[in-house]
């Protein structure tokens, strides 16, 4: 059964592989000497978005404008609905389901490290089939860390 692991935040998604050798040890034909473990993540695939690192300043040209109703001799503030970091953020977590959805049959089970406002994100643009393969969540975040420390925060039967 072949098992990946997603960690992402907003800027950057790491994609891993569980490592699967059942039953061999270190030296065997089945695990040669300096083979990876068992259950070890593999890192095959590393995306960034940029964009997301920017400042807000500098992805928005100017402040929000001012409005008035008619009748009324006030003016008000208009707020955004979405500011442009939430937007570039919305914007990668569609990227990430994209690829889960794109790359379905390379794996059986998924497993999802994130943080909790990103996790959200990304839930609401996974595909079913992607999201019925998602057989846990981790509200971490842990892009920068080392596989093997990442690993370290995941279940032990993973």
């Amino acid at each position: 059964m072949k098992t990946w692991v997603v960690v992402a935040d907003a800027a950057r998604a790491r994609f891993f592989s569980v490592e699967e050798n059942p039953g061999a040890h270190e030296g065997s034909q089945f695990a040669p000497s300096g083979a990876v473990p068992a259950g070890a993540l593999v890192e095959f695939k590393d995306l960034s978005h940029p964009d997301s690192l920017k400042k807000a300043s500098e992805m928005a040209s100017d402040a929000p404008g001012m409005s008035s109703v008619s009748g009324m001799h006030s003016k008000f503030g208009m707020d955004e609905k979405v500011t442009p970091k939430e937007e570039e953020a919305i914007r990668f977590a569609k990227e990430i389901a994209e690829h889960l959805k794109h790359e379905i049959a390379s794996y059986d089970r998924l497993y999802v490290v994130t943080p909790p406002h990103f996790l959200g994100l990304l839930r609401a643009d996974l595909d079913k089939a992607v999201h019925d393969k998602v057989v846990g969540e981790l509200r971490k975040e842990l892009t920068h860390f080392p596989a093997e420390q990442i690993r370290d925060h995941l279940p032990a039967q993973l």
